[in-house]
């Protein structure tokens, strides 16, 4: 295309072969498109630039520097449309309305803008600084993306497009629903919208194929993210206000075969904060917790899958540090909860801050408190671990499925075991399991399966939800966190001083008191009637060895009434 347009130029002698041959040199040596470089050198005017765009795109071209275009026209698009779209109604003909662009490629929102304006539309080219004093004669400034808050649209800003109330209403609802994420996911014949609430994804709405357009383009452009780009991933964030609670959206665009798909991410950074009384843990894990965050020294690891409350957690002790006499800093990926008093950083790996960079400099800073969002290589695990070792308390996060596990991962990351030995205070584990709905819990008799995970006697009763329009006739409503938790004392560090076999170490842990497991806590949550034993199976590893107890069962009780053997729980 930069060939094609610099031909066009010549030939219309805009400009001179010696003109084009210097700025081609340019975009070589630059990957610059070549109608930038040649503006940069003023070898043109951006009218005779856009005139050859034009063109070269076999688009009309429209003169907008002394023209405003009739008021019935432009009133047909919302001004933070136009501003979004950066295109303006400019005139009608032949039933189809001629609405002025600056870009060639903005060829993709034509769909958009057919949608919004519910009439066939016919792309003209203009000049961009022209088209962009035409938007604020038209429309001002106070319609521009970012003038005001720079969210989305709400109903109280009076006449919007239909694609802006879908997109607010979408966000209201999630909201009324408690939902942690909104998915929005293009098919062949519609686009289904589901919302993730207490962990479980369900249908929330189904669009025909025509909304999808310009709902991706809307959620795009308020992500800060490029609508002209459609094959490859994109990440971006939207400010959002919806049931009077400002919400921090985080947006993941993936291609899809039908189409881009986007996840959002809702955080509240309010509702999220809660209290160290708040996590659902026990007399003891919680006494242990509260020790642990105390000492002055020393690195804490949280350990689970995405999603299961790791970045809760750890807030929730940094609000219990949070005093006047402590410095705290974190760094993050991203800062998901703003906390008033603590210094967060926000680590940007493409300018080269990354977790290892900014921990370096967290230590001129003399921190008492440091949390690294996430261990993940070698050289921030030793960069952690030697700010632990000179008079920090130092709390992070890795990946794995149980605790005594983030001692090997460390190991597997090359993290020698002396140091890992030297400076780990203790490592929790924890899960999210749904929270028995308490509108309509009531006791029912336990089945064979729950009797054998729990070790209860025959006729033994557990809480159950029956389902209420509370919790939309699911059973559950919230979540709760299971925990466990490792304690380092003398024979577990000995066991790594000795060797660097995370087998070892693992095998150590589980011959010691210091660990205490996943599914007794998770037991007794059930037994407490805050939690099922499905949801108990789901989040830890005995449930193959629960089924197969009870398919021993049932055939030992098949030829006979005589009850069933031991098993294994």
């Amino acid at each position: 295309m930069s060939r094609d347009l610099g031909e066009i130029l010549v030939a219309q002698g805009a400009i001179s072969e010696e003109q084009l041959r210097a700025a081609r040199t340019v975009v070589t040596q630059r990957s610059t498109p070549l109608a930038k470089v040649l503006l940069d050198q003023r070898a043109t005017d951006e009218v005779t630039l856009s005139r050859a765009q034009a063109k070269l795109a076999r688009l009309p071209f429209v003169d907008l520097a002394e023209r405003t275009p009739p008021e019935r026209l432009t009133a047909l698009l919302d001004a933070g449309a136009a501003w979004e779209l950066e295109a303006l109604p400019v005139a009608e003909k032949d039933g189809q309305i001629i609405v002025a662009v600056s870009d060639p490629e903005k060829v993709v929102v034509v769909d958009t803008l057919r949608f919004l304006l519910d009439r066939p539309v016919t792309l003209a080219l203009a000049a961009p600084e022209a088209l962009r004093k035409s938007l604020l004669r038209v429309y001002g400034e106070a319609a521009k993306p970012g003038a005001a808050s720079g969210s989305p649209r709400g109903p109280e800003d009076g006449d919007e497009a239909p694609i802006v109330r879908l997109v607010h209403r979408t966000f209201e609802l999630a909201v009324e629903q408690r939902a942690s994420d909104i998915h929005v996911e293009p098919f062949a014949d519609r686009v289904r919208i589901r919302y993730r609430v207490d962990g479980a994804l369900h249908i929330a709405a189904e669009h025909p194929t025509e909304v999808f357009a310009p709902l991706v383009s809307h959620l795009k452009v308020n992500a800060g993210l490029d609508i002209a780009e459609k094959r490859r991933p994109q990440d971006g964030r939207i400010a959002f206000k919806a049931g009077g609670r400002d919400l921090d959206v985080r947006v993941s665009v993936l291609p899809t075969n039908h189409g881009e798909s986007v996840v959002m991410r809702l955080l509240d950074r309010e509702a999220n904060l809660i209290s160290l009384e708040q996590l659902g843990m026990s007399k003891a894990s919680l006494a242990w917790f509260s020790d642990v965050i105390e000492r002055p020294n020393g690195i804490f690891l949280v350990t689970g899958p995405t999603g299961s409350g790791k970045t809760t957690t750890l807030y929730a002790a940094l609000q219990t540090l949070n005093r006047p006499d402590k410095k705290i800093l974190t760094v993050e990926d991203p800062v998901e909860y703003r906390i008033r008093g603590i210094n967060q950083v926000q680590v940007h790996p493409h300018i080269g801050l990354n977790f290892s960079r900014v921990l370096r400099a967290f230590l001129r800073q003399a921190p008492n408190v440091v949390l690294v969002g996430e261990i993940r290589d070698k050289e921030t695990a030793e960069v952690a671990i030697q700010a632990s070792l000179t008079g920090h308390i130092v709390f992070s996060t890795v990946h794995t499925n149980d605790a005594p596990s983030a001692v090997t991962r460390l190991l597997d990351m090359g993290v020698p075991p002396f140091l890992i030995a030297t400076s780990l205070q203790g490592v929790l584990a924890q899960r999210l399991v749904r929270r028995i709905c308490q509108e309509c819990a009531a006791d029912e008799p336990a089945d064979a399966l729950e009797r054998r995970v729990l070790n209860l006697p025959e006729g033994a009763m557990l809480k159950r939800g029956r389902g209420c329009r509370v919790c939309n006739g699911t059973g559950v409503r919230g979540r709760v966190g299971v925990y466990e938790w490792l304690d380092l004392d003398d024979s577990l560090r000995e066991t790594l001083f000795q060797s660097s076999d995370g087998g070892a170490f693992v095998a150590a842990a589980a011959k010691s008191d210091r660990w205490r497991r996943l599914a007794d806590d998770a037991a007794d949550k059930v037994r407490a009637g805050l939690t099922t034993v499905s949801e108990l199976l789901r989040v830890t590893k005995i449930k193959s060895e629960a089924a197969a107890s009870v398919e021993e069962a049932d055939v030992a009780v098949a030829p006979s009434t005589a009850p069933a053997g031991p098993g294994t729980s």
